[in-house]
């Protein structure tokens, strides 16, 4: 083994400021990952039909109505008039004031905000954050996107729901959106990405009635990782197996480049450090499915406005002088929220994304106080490597309901089929242990750049 083996990785941290801050760790931390695991890999299984789950008890039907009055806002200067709400109100990125107003600008489908107000006694309670957008309909088979009809959706945001989310505020919400789509505002309502048992959720379920239902939701499994008291307690998470593995993949890398292996934190935009995720995720399968990280006006305005806030945190690893891996993500209310992750499949054989994601979660569990970091969340959807690092996660769905209008009924008999069918097939290949390597095959497919990089990175 070389003596580069025993060197230590630096894990260089960018402030606001400019100013660079270098960490050293110690390559010989007990802590692997298991042969074979592709971060890139995402498996998105609807954790229906791995993870079996009692059906959601829900609460009695809420007969009278409440003493909620409503207010909807449908243009940004008067959601700007409302903007203490937001700053007594916590939540997600999507549902921030600054980034839901950004979204809603730039992209084409967007007509126009719409979210919706709970008040009692004339206060402000609570409220429902969506945009109205003009779309053809997501109807899907796998990864294949069937035709479909343009349609007008109500868009209801991941932590759309702010303020009192309690059972009668929910209620009264989700009947003011009932009320939009019979009033022909629009031909289907979404609600993206609800906590499985909330409030919220038992409303969606309870209030539409049969034509307004699709069918039932299937929950997903969301992980985090409340981050432990440092680095250490991290290591010991994972399993002897993975311990050991990422051990000798950890060596492996700084002996075969000469110790030159850095980690980089950024916190500004940079041109240049965009230009280098985008080297590495045109390559990834994510590109050729048309998702993942994509070079684009609103992409890089999105770094620029999370740069702005003090949000942007965009980890790189560099090999041989080289950006190889990279992991977005957002430092928001105490919770770092991962948004996109990617490697260059050339250094595959060192699993490099773990390896990032590995050396900037023990950065950040030795440096609590830097960012006020308590806790990991690695995003929407399963993967193996979320399941590798989390030591707490929830369900979660997005449920649609639809309007009485054509486009409405027409969208739900077009839907349901099509998701019953990939329900089925999806069941049958994982109780087969074939759901993966299907994935992998289509994958492979849509990102002929994966079996293309036939040279090994370590020249």
């Amino acid at each position: 083994m070389h003596s580069a083996a025993k060197r230590a990785t630096q894990l260089s941290r960018t402030s606001a400021a400019g100013a660079t801050e270098e960490t050293s760790i110690n390559l010989n931390s007990t802590f692997t990952i298991s042969d074979g695991i592709d971060l890139n890999r995402e498996f998105d299984v609807h954790a229906a039909l791995l993870h079996p789950h009692p059906p959601v008890e829900l609460s009695p039907p809420v007969r009278d109505v409440p003493p909620v009055s409503i207010q909807t806002m449908e243009t940004p200067e008067a959601i700007r008039r409302q903007e203490a709400l937001w700053a007594q109100w916590p939540g997600t990125r999507d549902s921030d004031l600054d980034f839901f107003l950004y979204i809603t600008g730039i992209r084409p489908e967007v007509l126009r905000p719409h979210v919706i107000v709970a008040y009692r006694a004339n206060i402000p309670d609570a409220m429902l954050i969506g945009r109205v957008e003009q779309r053809r309909a997501l109807v899907k088979f796998g990864y294949l996107r069937l035709p479909s009809p343009r349609i007008r959706v109500l868009n209801f945001v991941y932590g759309a729901l702010r303020g009192n989310a309690g059972p009668e505020n929910a209620s009264r919400l989700v009947a003011e959106v009932l009320g939009s789509l019979h009033r022909g505002d629009a031909d289907m309502a979404v609600f993206e990405h609800v906590p499985a048992g909330s409030h919220l959720y038992r409303a969606v379920l309870q209030l539409p009635g049969i034509l307004e239902r699709g069918i039932p939701p299937e929950l997903r499994i969301h992980h985090r990782l409340r981050l432990p008291e440092h680095s250490e307690a991290l290591y010991k998470m994972l399993s002897p197996r993975h311990r050991q593995n990422y051990r000798r993949k950890g060596r492996k890398l700084l002996e075969d480049f000469s110790g030159d292996v850095h980690i980089r934190c950024y916190r500004q935009f940079s041109d240049a450090v965009f230009a280098e995720v985008e080297s590495i995720a045109r390559k990834s399968y994510q590109r050729g499915l048309g998702s993942g990280f994509q070079d684009t006006p609103e992409m890089r305005g999105r770094w620029e406005l999370a740069a702005t806030k003090g949000w942007l945190r965009v980890h790189v690893l560099y090999v041989g002088g080289k950006p190889c891996a990279y992991w977005v993500a957002i430092a928001l209310a105490g919770t770092l929220w991962g948004e996109y992750i990617g490697y260059d499949p050339a250094y595959a054989s060192y699993s490099p994304g773990m390896y990032l994601l590995l050396k900037s979660i023990a950065d950040l569990c030795d440096h609590k106080d830097d960012d006020d970091i308590a806790e990991v969340d690695f995003g929407l959807g399963d993967a193996e490597y979320k399941a590798i690092l989390s030591n707490h996660s929830f369900q979660e769905s997005s449920i649609s309901i639809y309007g009485r209008t054509l486009r409405g009924l027409g969208t739900n008999f077009l839907s349901t089929p099509v998701s019953l069918a990939d329900r089925f097939v999806r069941r049958f290949l994982a109780q087969r242990n074939l759901l993966a390597v299907m994935k992998k095959v289509w994958r492979n497919y849509a990102a002929p750049d994966l079996n293309s990089s036939t040279s090994r990175a370590n020249g």
